[in-house]
């Protein structure tokens, strides 16, 4: 019988994935998307993406993560006017619109 043993996960609905749609430059900004996001009920959470220093509490970025189901309800709301494909051209200069 060996000393350790493999503990069974419980049979439950696997938990949601969760994908990065927005990147805030401070947490004000953060907050401000995030309750754009709750007014459509799309769940969403707010992850620093630097080492946090004390000394400006609020300030570094965060990414905005939502679950990958209402990934692109969310990104329509956040990024309304970005054209499909990222809207570059081949040089990565923004594309001209006719």
């Amino acid at each position: 019988m060996p000393l350790f043993r493999r503990r069974s996960r419980p049979s439950g609905p696997e938990p949601p994935r969760w994908v990065r749609v927005a990147v805030a430059l401070h947490q004000p900004e953060a907050e401000l998307l995030i309750g754009m996001l709750a007014e459509l009920e799309i769940p969403a959470m707010v992850r620093r993406t630097t080492w946090d220093v004390p000394d400006m509490l609020a300030g570094g970025p965060r990414a905005i993560l939502v679950p990958a189901d209402r990934e692109l309800e969310a990104r329509a709301l956040l990024d309304p006017l970005e054209p499909p494909g990222g809207g570059t051209g081949p040089h990565g200069a923004p594309e001209s619109r006719p």
